[in-house]
């Protein structure tokens, strides 16, 4: 007989039980957990929950509530787009919603025991999306699977069998690492950008000749503040809305994560003016956060070598296997090896009574996500 629990801090969770299904998952894993809701600069209150029988755990996912904040970044950014600045869309929102989905995290919305046969897997699928269905009935909340991805076939036919709408998502990228040198990457990206042949030369070059060192990071202390402000003047630059993560997000990550938080810096000067923070678990990584000051870079393309070439050459002596980079920039990364998938929302509103303006609602933004996401087929 199998037994449902709920926690609501991951602090309150045994980390080698939660990490015993998340041998080769970066963004389940119990580090990355802990790192978001502990650094996560606005509300949204987690419900882990895990499925065990007796002492094993067998399944878990997590899930958060979030509720409509002005300045923070949710579903409305995807789901309304530019609309939201129009007085008259004001006061329409998808929140508050119980978002099912490991932050930032890809395709990875339930994790499983390796003892446990399909058949099981299934029902246990089913248990945790009822679980999920309790919670947000409770807070008188919509549902979203934000982020799911082609390989999660049991949850995509789950989720339309229950009635959930589906749109298109943003698009992930990464990269496979399958090569033993540098060489053989760009041999690879060649084939199929051969006008790559003289970019990335240059671009290491020119980096190179305008006095930038990059290297890894070993000791954080001193350095946090001047870290932490790279990250937050990048998206400053380059986001709407307030910066998600509080001061001390570097030390957490390096708290949490230890060896595998891996902090390339860029120098130049004696200054740092560029980091990316790349985040490990078993073969797979990811690069969670990219900083650049720009003013002091001087398009010395500093950002190809801190966010590409340096991870890449890295990964390929330190046994990653897959490569994260996020959901942004797909024709650079694709000219640079990157792969690039979709990804879906599936909602479920909270009333009954919206439901006929909700589903006419995504047949249009998906109509429109497939328009402006065409140009991606031809990369």
């Amino acid at each position: 007989m199998s037994e449902i629990k709920i926690y609501h801090s991951i602090s309150d969770v045994d980390k080698n039980l939660w990490d015993s299904l998340t041998e080769n998952n970066v963004f389940m894993c119990y580090e990355w957990l802990k790192t978001l809701e502990y650094s996560s600069d606005y509300p949204t209150k987690p419900f882990y929950i895990m499925i065990f029988d007796q002492k094993k755990l067998l399944a878990a996912t997590v899930c958060y509530n979030q509720k409509r904040i002005d300045n923070i970044p949710s579903i409305d950014s995807l789901l309304l787009g530019k609309l939201q600045k129009f007085i008259i869309m004001k006061n329409l929102s998808f929140l508050p919603a119980v978002i099912c989905n490991p932050k930032r995290g890809y395709g990875t919305h339930f994790i499983f025991s390796d003892e446990i046969e399909q058949d099981q897997i299934i029902e246990l699928q089913n248990q945790l999306i009822e679980t999920v269905e309790k919670i947000a009935d409770a807070n008188k909340a919509s549902i979203c699977f934000l982020n799911v991805t082609c390989n999660e076939s049991h949850l995509i036919n789950a989720l339309v069998r229950k009635g959930y709408y589906k749109t298109k998502g943003t698009p992930y990228t990464y990269i496979d690492i399958a090569w033993s040198s540098f060489t053989d990457y760009k041999k690879y990206v060649l084939k199929k950008f051969p006008l790559m042949r003289k970019s990335i030369p240059r671009e290491i070059n020119k980096n190179k000749k305008s006095g930038v060192v990059i290297k890894q990071l070993q000791d954080i202390n001193g350095y946090q503040q001047r870290l932490y402000e790279l990250l937050k003047m990048n998206h400053q630059k380059y986001n709407s809305g307030m910066f998600p993560l509080k001061a001390d997000y570097i030390g957490q990550v390096k708290e949490n994560f230890g060896d595998n938080a891996v902090m390339y810096i860029a120098v130049k000067e004696g200054n740092i003016i560029g980091v990316s923070i790349e985040l490990r678990k078993g073969s797979e990584a990811v690069i969670s956060n990219v900083g650049i000051d720009h003013a002091r870079s001087q398009k010395d393309l500093t950002y190809f070598n801190i966010v590409f070439y340096e991870p890449i050459k890295n990964a390929m002596t330190s046994g990653i296997k897959r490569l994260y980079g996020g959901n942004s920039l797909y024709k650079t990364k694709a000219k640079r090896g990157y792969n690039i998938d979709e990804t879906y929302l599936f909602y479920k509103p909270n009333l009954k009574i919206n439901n006929f303006i909700t589903g006419a609602w995504f047949l249009l933004h998906k109509w429109r996500m497939t328009q402006k996401m065409s140009y991606l087929k031809k990369l």
